[in-house]
């Protein structure tokens, strides 16, 4: 039995923040369509329901269903060869959407940014769950996903200020550039993480198929406690992403320079910092009580209901300022916590297959629904409310994270359980 107090290598270290750096781009490359929504929607006549479309189900469908065979594979296979294979494939679909012309250009770009980002997280995840064992994962876990907020820190505001001169099409090519470089850096560094039990015994091991091993999961309450929480979060970080930016402008008047430097600086610093501080926190905590590993979540999640609504209705630039900030922090903090529980409740054999399964439900459900939901309801209900009527709609934001909340403490009290015996 390996050690799980072990102390990571200086390789397992650098694969880690590698594997970090492209995540940051996979966050970066299928948010920035929200951040430059306003410029392609002046170009390209697309109704707020078509673009909530586009936004969600267009991207999440595809990308939740092929996210479930590619991690099978991985299990299978080289797992490091299908993050950079996939990385390599979405970096080239980003550069052609800069090309787009109309709504079935649009289309078709983000439906083939789906299938090839769905390469990345379950596979990822997987690794990290075999580089770094114990204490360790929560750590790596936040190091991890911190790779997000440190590029959208890094590249919204250099988008912002492309998009600012008319140029949303120049931060497409830019951005798929920029992801091919990475490829082929991760080709040279990131190396295949050891199995805790090596992929040629799966067969024997897990004799059943795909959906059997999937329906085998989900009959486990703990795994199907948080699935259900992680869709409920699903649709609120969905609303939020997707639909903020426009927000922004609409309600408080920003232009797309100042709305990617704001977004750069509160989701982006705010994010990385609140990440890590989270890894930390909880793995601290953890040494004292490992039902902290459940608990976290459940109270991140309550506190990011008033952060929102603080968020979505005042109007004094104070008010809305702490509630964005609150709400980065918080949303940032919940990721890790997520993460390092998912990989500690699903089986060694399984754990790309288990992390792919998990992020189909969140994203085919919650990230699907989110921004759908606002961009109709913004056509519809709330029309006769013109520019505020995205004030109104967002509000099922917050209305998700209640019910997530709560699925999260039924979670925590089946794990407090659980480990009491």
């Amino acid at each position: 039995m390996s050690d799980t107090n072990a102390k990571p290598d200086a390789r397992a270290i650098v694969s880690l923040l590698v594997l970090s750096a492209i995540v940051g781009l996979n966050t970066v490359d299928r948010n920035m369509f929200g951040l430059l929504l306003p410029q392609i929607k002046q170009d390209i006549a697309i109704s707020d329901a078509a673009l909530g479309f586009l936004i969600g189900p267009a991207f999440m469908i595809v990308y939740s269903v092929a996210g479930l065979p590619i991690a099978w594979l991985a299990d299978r296979s080289n797992r490091r060869n299908i993050v950079v294979a996939g990385l390599a494939l979405w970096s080239g679909v980003t550069m052609l959407t800069g090309f787009a012309q109309t709504l079935a250009h649009l289309l078709v770009a983000r439906i083939a940014l789906g299938v090839a980002e769905a390469s990345n997280m379950a596979p990822t995840s997987a690794i990290i769950g075999d580089l770094f064992r114990g204490g360790y994962r929560v750590i790596a876990m936040a190091v991890f996903a911190a790779g997000g907020p440190i590029a959208i820190m890094v590249f919204f505001p250099l988008i912002g200020a492309v998009a600012a001169k008319g140029e949303w099409r120049s931060a497409y090519f830019m951005m798929g550039a920029i992801g091919i470089g990475v490829a082929l850096a991760a080709l040279l560094v990131v190396r295949e993480a050891p199995r805790e039990v090596p992929a040629a015994d799966l067969p024997e091991l897990i004799p059943a198929g795909l959906f059997a091993v999937a329906f085998r999961m989900l009959r486990s309450p703990s795994f199907g406690l948080l699935c259900a929480a992680g869709t409920m979060i699903s649709i609120s970080l969905g609303a939020m992403t997707a639909w903020l930016p426009s927000f922004m402008q609409r309600v408080h008047g920003l232009d797309p320079r100042g709305t990617g430097l704001l977004l750069g600086m509160y989701r982006g610093g705010f994010g990385v910092v609140a990440t890590l501080a989270a890894g930390l926190i909880v793995t601290l905590l953890m040494r004292r009580d490992q039902r902290w590993l459940a608990w976290s979540p459940m109270l991140l999640t309550l506190g990011l209901i008033p952060a929102q609504l603080l968020l979505l209705l005042a109007d004094g630039p104070t008010g809305w300022h702490i509630g964005l900030a609150l709400d980065s922090i918080l949303m940032s903090a919940i990721t890790p916590c997520l993460l390092a529980l998912l990989v500690t409740l699903l089986d060694s054999r399984v754990r790309a297959t288990g992390a792919a399964l998990y992020l189909l439900i969140f994203n085919l459900v919650g990230q699907s629904i989110g921004p759908l939901a606002v961009g109709t309801l913004n056509d519809g209900v709330f029309v006769a409310s013109g520019s505020h009527a995205i004030r109104t709609s967002m509000l099922i934001a917050p209305a998700a994270l209640a019910v997530g909340a709560g699925l999260l403490a039924a979670l925590s009290v089946r794990q407090s359980r659980e480990l009491a015996h």
